[in-house]
């Protein structure tokens, strides 16, 4: 193949020759280049000095161990010791500490798959030294454990109240100095599928029977690639138990129609990162299939995406955004008429 680049008005390079081996070569180092570009990268801060112990230890300022204890943070100085991350914490540089209150610790939630202790431990430390001026809507810190990230998210509670997330736990009270890091107390633990990074649909198909359905669909409408590399993105996975209780074959005739399948699989698509504490009532998020959805919580916090409700496991963390299950499927009203159309159809057969 031949092909021939011109600098308009100044430089008219030669042809060159390009072989299928380059040609395939240029192919796989931009493939590299779009999957690197398009996963989490913590920031650059090159204004942060080298870490040198001597140096912080002529501040006078407790490690991040002492520092815990000293803030009441006991069962998380607990557990750190009982997996030896205090011997890491104690003295060598820069971490920032993720620690929930004792009582946080108590109420984590549970995840299929859920990690051990060392793990969900080395999750809640992000290597490097961040404050809260570092908290950018959607920044990621690179964690001790590998191939994890933290994620801070901002959310806009009410007109005058913003909070915080870390991986989807509020932040309570931030930027507590030791002379090795930060220390910023969280509400409740960090949770996650398992140990290694996973993106929305991966982590869901490793983890997720019950979600069996909409993979199998994603994968064969095309969008399990697209859902695969996005980032930031909130997927809102129907259990297959959505698509049964419509009726048993509509999964059949779905799967007949690519156009009406890729209109209601991307409604259950949202850009960027949504956990379930930055959810209030009456926020409409605006999704892949450009429907609005709603927020709605009841009096017990359950919610409900305009008319599906969240299933039992949410804020499934990933490296590309999170996942909550949902109990029914999102038409969007663009093909609400035909989606109900065909229903009819299925339901006057028998």
């Amino acid at each position: 193949m031949l092909c021939s680049l011109m600098l308009v008005g100044t430089l008219t390079l030669s042809p060159i020759t390009v072989s299928a081996l380059d040609l395939h070569s240029i192919v796989q180092a931009t493939g590299s280049l779009y999957t690197w570009w398009t996963q989490p990268h913590p920031p650059f801060n090159l204004a942060t000095p080298k870490y040198v112990e001597e140096r912080a230890e002529a501040t006078g300022l407790p490690n991040l161990v002492q520092l815990a204890s000293d803030l009441g943070l006991n069962t998380c100085v607990k557990r750190m010791k009982e997996v030896g991350m205090d011997q890491l914490l104690n003295h060598e540089g820069w971490y920032t500490l993720f620690c929930p209150t004792d009582e946080g610790f108590a109420h984590g939630d549970i995840y299929p798959g859920d990690m051990k202790l060392v793990q969900k431990m080395r999750l809640r430390v992000a290597r490097g030294l961040y404050n809260s001026s570092d908290f950018h809507n959607e920044a990621v810190f690179k964690s001790l454990l590998p191939q994890r990230y933290i994620r801070i998210n901002k959310y806009e509670i009410s007109k005058e109240t913003q909070i915080r997330t870390a991986n989807g736990q509020e932040i309570i009270s931030m930027n507590h100095k030791a002379r090795n890091g930060y220390i910023h107390i969280l509400k409740t633990m960090m949770g996650s599928v398992y140990d290694r990074s996973g993106t929305v649909i991966s982590e869901l198909e490793e983890c997720c029977p019950q979600n069996s359905e909409v993979i199998d669909l994603m994968k064969y409408s095309g969008l399990y690639k697209e859902l695969d590399t996005a980032n930031p993105i909130t997927f809102l996975a129907p259990t297959n138990e959505a698509f049964i209780n419509l009726h048993p074959e509509f999964l059949i005739h779905l799967k007949k129609n690519r156009t009406l399948l890729n209109k209601v699989l991307k409604a259950h698509v949202i850009p960027g990162t949504w956990y379930t504490v930055g959810l209030v009532n009456g926020i409409k998020l605006r999704t892949w299939s450009n429907e609005v959805i709603t927020i709605s919580k009841d009096d017990e916090g359950l919610i409900k995406f305009s008319n599906a409700k969240a299933g039992i496991i949410v804020d499934i963390n990933a490296t590309n955004g999170v996942t909550h299950a949902v109990q029914s499927l999102i038409i969007p009203s663009s093909v609400r008429a035909e989606v109900q159309e065909l229903l009819a159809k299925l339901h006057s057969k028998y």
